[in-house]
């Protein structure tokens, strides 16, 4: 029994020394495995880029933070590098910027002079063109955007009739916007609405190439900033219409933003105090009650 123990042990020594061999040759690359798996910058998948909440072309703020005087705008769901720009004071003659590093850095066109400028950005591709605006408001002072809004800049537009001087739309206001190619106006164009807050409806342009616009009370409340208000809180629209010309087709949209009604908070700050107001008159009541039953 004790010499067949001896003679196993004789024939598995050498398996045992190769397997010892191998798990030794072997680590390094186990090893490396490991730390491939712990670090998560190796094998972790690139996060998606976020979607838009629109498929329409756009123009919107993005990129890194801009100097003061300046915004950082990107462009969404259109292809492209150039960016026209069109002040008030000269909206005839518009500043080409071509995209750097995913955005444009616009400034007004001239440092003493701000206000509304408007921003058109144009995709060609074979029999189809594109073209995404908006407008955007500098901090100093400017001429009003009415030769802007007036001013052909050529192609398929949508255009508001006026811009508001501080802010955006709001909730329940109702808003005029032209359509018009090569500025002309074009009636009985398919107007398509939506908001950032999920409404979606279409409208149909008057004789005079006019889309009357009623803006939904769609914000949630609870997106409303609670400390600012809802003088700080504000959501997408954008507009978009298409028109054929020949073999070219010509989409076009015009992107801003929009306010939540002043109403919610003073109907809010109402409530409550109509609340308050009960509870104080009810609070002698509940004392005699309370006497009552001692």
């Amino acid at each position: 029994m004790l010499r067949s123990t001896r003679k196993l042990s004789q024939k598995l020594l050498p398996l045992s020394g190769f397997l010892l061999g191998f798990t030794l040759f072997s680590a390094p690359s186990w090893a490396d495995e490991s730390h491939a798996a712990a670090n998560p910058a190796s094998l972790a998948p690139r996060p998606a880029p976020e979607k838009f909440w629109t498929d329409l072309p756009a123009i919107t703020p993005g990129g890194p933070r801009a100097e003061r005087g300046m915004v950082s705008l990107t462009p969404r769901n259109i292809s492209t590098t150039e960016l026209q720009l069109f002040n008030p004071n000269e909206p005839a003659k518009p500043v080409q910027l071509i995209l750097d590093g995913g955005r444009w850095l616009v400034a007004p066109s001239s440092p003493d002079k701000g206000g509304h400028h408007w921003l058109s950005t144009r995709e060609s591709n074979g029999n189809k063109v594109i073209t995404a605006s908006t407008a955007w408001s500098f901090p100093a002072k400017g001429d009003a955007p009415t030769k802007l809004l007036k001013q052909n800049k050529g192609g398929l537009e949508i255009v508001p009739d006026h811009l508001p001087e501080h802010g955006g739309m709001r909730e329940g206001e109702d808003w005029t916007f032209h359509v018009r190619f090569d500025g002309k106006p074009l009636p009985g164009a398919l107007v398509r609405f939506e908001t950032e807050s999920g409404t979606k409806s279409r409208v149909v342009t008057d004789g005079n190439g006019v889309a009357k616009i009623a803006f939904p009370r769609d914000i949630d409340p609870a997106a409303i900033d609670p400390k600012n208000g809802a003088t700080r809180t504000r959501k997408g629209f954008v507009l978009a219409t298409e028109y054929q010309q020949g073999e070219i087709k010509h989409q076009s949209a015009f992107n801003y933003f929009y306010f939540p009604d002043l109403m919610r908070e003073r109907n809010l700050s109402a409530g409550f105090g109509f609340l308050a107001f009960g509870m104080l008159l009810a609070l002698p009541l509940l004392r005699r009650k309370e006497s009552s039953n001692d």
